[in-house]
């Protein structure tokens, strides 16, 4: 008997040591930085954002960093990936998902791929929060502080209600519009805005068509420096407007095309000018050094006072 209750005994240690080896295992896993490449800007901001940029070892040509380009998800250098290892991969979802070269090797080498949605306005929201969980360690910067400083630009603002029904545009050469499920419209909407066009994803558009959904003004909200001079570069566009009474305002804010972290600022921007387009006071706002500054173009059929009248109104 007695060897009986021996061996049970020992059983029972073997098993608390194993148990003991695994937690241990696990808690040194959780400690160890991660090793992150991210095939998406926005994922790319949101890391950084987050406090991880030292443990970025990866990314496009168009993330802001200084880590190694590994390609893009339509070329992935595999190669200098290869030689990144990282412990996880950052893909922004999409329909096409990741190329199946990306995905066997990921296997190959227990690279653990990560699809986040940055596409709506809710998406954006719980962006902070599904980069940490996808990472599976504490950030160094907590995610709530990101997605509160986007629910602050969130907020009703004047003078989106008085440009609505709007329609907001990317481009106007040829004509490009932000449709009613992407997040620049959803923001608009939340911010007590009415959208003008219906219709999903990001459509091209005819005059006729732009005219036809009877917007009361047209933002065309421009990132690149070519467009910096809006008086020319929209003069086509303008001209339009004025024969049938719409407002156009065309925005130098980059930073609200970017799906990210730094939207809440692009925002920002965006809400000091539509206030200052309707002749409001907008609040103060701290513009990044590196952006140009902002410049409204007062369509010549609406002006200021015809605006303030409007604002006026009960």
């Amino acid at each position: 008997m007695r060897p009986v209750i021996w061996l049970i005994c020992m059983a029972l240690v073997m098993a608390a040591c194993h148990e003991e080896d695994s937690v241990k295992t696990l808690a040194d896993s959780s400690n160890t930085p991660p090793r992150i490449a991210s095939f998406s800007p926005a994922l790319t901001a949101t890391v950084v954002a987050l406090g991880w940029e030292q443990s970025l070892v990866g990314r496009t040509p168009w993330c802001a960093s200084t880590a190694p380009i590994v390609g893009s998800l339509n070329d992935v250098d595999l190669e200098t990936l290869a030689r990144a290892n990282p412990t996880l991969i950052l893909i922004q979802q999409t329909q096409t998902g990741a190329p199946p070269q990306l995905e066997q090797v990921a296997r190959a080498k227990n690279w653990k791929l990560e699809f986040v949605p940055a596409t709506s306005l809710d998406d954006l929201r719980h962006l902070p929060f599904a980069v940490a969980n996808a990472v599976g360690q504490p950030a160094p910067i907590r995610p709530q502080l990101l997605v509160d400083a986007l629910e602050k630009q969130l907020a009703p603002c004047a003078a989106s209600q008085i440009l609505s029904p709007a329609i907001l545009l990317y481009s106007d050469q040829p004509i490009g519009a932000f449709g009613a499920d992407t997040y620049l419209a959803q923001a608009w909407v939340a911010m007590g805005g009415t959208l003008a066009l219906t219709s999903k994803g990001n459509p091209n558009l005819s005059m006729e068509e732009l005219f036809a959904t009877q917007p009361k003004s047209i933002i065309v909200i421009v990132g690149a420096v070519g467009d910096k001079d809006l008086a020319q570069s929209h003069a086509v566009l303008d001209d339009a407007c004025s024969k049938r009474g719409v407002s156009l305002l065309a925005l130098y804010a980059p930073k609200s095309l970017l799906p990210g972290p730094e939207l809440a600022t692009g925002l920002q921007q965006f809400r000091a000018e539509i206030q200052r387009f309707c002749g409001l006071q907008a609040q103060p706002i701290q513009a990044p050094a590196l952006d140009a500054p902002l410049t409204p173009m007062n369509s010549p059929h609406v002006s200021t006072g015809q605006i303030k009248q409007d604002a006026d109104r009960p």
